[in-house]
C-alpha cells in the first residue's frame, strides 16, 4: 500500500514537457583553450558576456584574413 501511495504522489511529476528546458541559440562546439597572460587580461576586463565576444573575434579575423 505505501508503494501505490508513492506512485501516486509522483504521477504527473519530472519527465519530459513541451517547450521546457534551455532554449538552443544555435550554438556549435565547445572549445577550451589556455590564453596568453595578455589575452587573459583582455578577455576579464571585458564586460558581460565573453563568448560573444570570442566569437566575433574570431569571425572579424577570419574575415580579415579571407578565411570566410
Amino acid at each position: 500500500m505505501e508503494n501505490e501511495t508513492n506512485k501516486e504522489a509522483k504521477k504527473g511529476w519530472g519527465g519530459h514537457r513541451e517547450g521546457s528546458g534551455r532554449k538552443h541559440d544555435g550554438h556549435g562546439k565547445y572549445y577550451g583553450f589556455n590564453s596568453r597572460p595578455e589575452v587573459e587580461r583582455i578577455i576579464e576586463a571585458l564586460p558581460g558576456g565573453k563568448t560573444s565576444f570570442i566569437n566575433e573575434a574570431i569571425l572579424f579575423y577570419a574575415k580579415s584574413k579571407g578565411i570566410i
